[in-house]
């Protein structure tokens, strides 16, 4: 057993602890803090650095270990280290203090380069296994990460101007969600996806995973590099725009390949509270990737934003939560009765929290690819259902659990 929690999953209590501590920063953002320094930029870096980058360096670290039966856990330094740069970053970039901006970068490109020399030492000194292509996938997606951290500290610290500002918060937003989150999720949701609703993974579909996600990270590579060249301008800017489409065409397909045999299985399953949103965040993502295609090649950058908040709120959020409604009762201390009442609390009203978050999400998603007089308040009705919907899980989770309620 942990000295941290229960079971295999205690030595991550402490990072869904400082998640959850993001997640309520996000929900304060949503509520009251639009006028705040950075404006729409901070709510989604609380997500991006604060949420995602820190479960990502703990969930692939984890992972790795497992499915390469090494054993052992991640420091504790690493975890304070990591949001030493995240808070730099929060704070310097609304504020537009250079050197901080910087100083934040610097810190979290190098606490996700240790993190690539533990998973590739990891997958290097095991034994060949079914999924060690996973670690390797992590390790590409580390490496977005750094490519996205150069592209962000340019644009950060005022160094490109002119054309070069736009192709690069493109490049950087590929780089940065479909990179280093995107794969991360790819590689993950293969085996954990169907072990979040307790069924098999569909025969064959990790053999096809195994052979996709090469390609899909290395078109996914090419691609923004494209994207950022296309700030040059002039006439071969319609050229590296569609060679940056290709690729992206190359990485949909990929996603097709993953995420498709996993909502089969995940449907086929028994009900759960898992259920609804791991096959909702397979099917957000295919749409995101192809849909993604068609933006780029027509340079029509303005649906970017809808697709922006499809990938944060309907696929990575939703599987973040499903994650962690899956792990909250094995963090749990205490009696396996207090576990199966945390869960039974889950299953209570699941579909009702999924519909209502994958509508909110549509909503969100609809308001900013149209324009209608009643955008705005499809948006705050979109995003109103999906921050409902994440308290609901959060009150299921995270209350007490009375005597009266685990003896049932």
């Amino acid at each position: 057993m942990s000295r941290r929690g229960v079971g295999p999953f205690g030595r991550l209590r402490a990072v869904a602890l400082v998640a959850a501590a993001y997640t309520a920063a996000l929900m304060g953002w949503f509520a009251f803090g639009r006028g705040l320094p950075g404006g729409r930029w901070l709510g989604v870096h609380l997500f991006t650095l604060g949420i995602v980058t820190n479960l990502i360096l703990a969930l692939s670290d984890h992972f790795a270990r497992t499915l390469t039966h090494k054993g052992g856990e991640r420091a504790r330094w690493h975890l304070a280290f990591t949001n030493a740069g995240v808070v730099a970053l929060l704070w310097s970039i609304p504020n537009g203090v250079d050197w901080v901006v910087a100083l934040g970068a610097t810190i979290l490109v190098i606490e996700v380069m240790v993190s690539y020399r533990t998973l590739r030492r990891l997958r290097k000194t095991a034994l060949a296994g079914r999924f060690d292509w996973i670690v390797r996938v992590y390790e590409r997606a580390h490496g977005a990460f750094v490519h996205g951290a150069i592209l962000g500290a340019l644009i950060g610290t005022g160094v490109l101007g002119g054309g070069w500002v736009l192709s690069a918060r493109v490049a950087h937003l590929h780089v940065n969600v479909l990179g280093w989150a995107g794969l991360t999720l790819l590689a993950t949701v293969v085996f954990f996806g169907p072990t979040i609703v307790r069924t098999r993974i569909e025969p064959g579909a990790d053999a096809r995973a195994a052979r996709a996600l090469p390609w899909g990270s290395t078109a996914l590579t090419v691609a923004v590099l494209f994207l950022f060249a296309s700030g040059a301008g002039g006439e071969w800017a319609l050229g590296l725009r569609l060679l940056a489409a290709a690729g992206l065409a190359v990485f949909a397909w990929c996603v097709i390949e993953v995420c498709l045999p996993v909502a089969r299985a995940v449907l086929h399953s028994n009900p759960s509270a898992g259920r609804i949103p791991v096959a909702a965040a397979a099917a957000w993502f295919v749409l995101v990737a192809l849909a993604d295609v068609v933006v780029v090649a027509t340079g029509e950058w303005r649906y970017l934003d809808a697709l922006g908040a499809a990938m944060l709120a309907g696929v990575l959020f939703q599987s973040i939560a499903a994650t962690l409604g899956y792990l909250a009762p094995l963090l749990r201390a205490g009696a396996r009765a207090s576990q199966d009442a945390v869960r039974g609390r889950l299953e209570r009203f699941a579909s009702l929290r999924a519909v209502g978050w994958n509508l909110g999400v549509a909503l969100v998603a609809i308001a900013a690819a149209v324009r209608l007089e009643a955008g705005p308040w499809l948006a705050r009705t979109g995003w109103a259902l999906v921050v409902a919907a994440a308290l609901a899980l959060a009150v299921a989770v995270s209350l007490p659990v009375g005597s009266a309620e685990s003896e049932r």
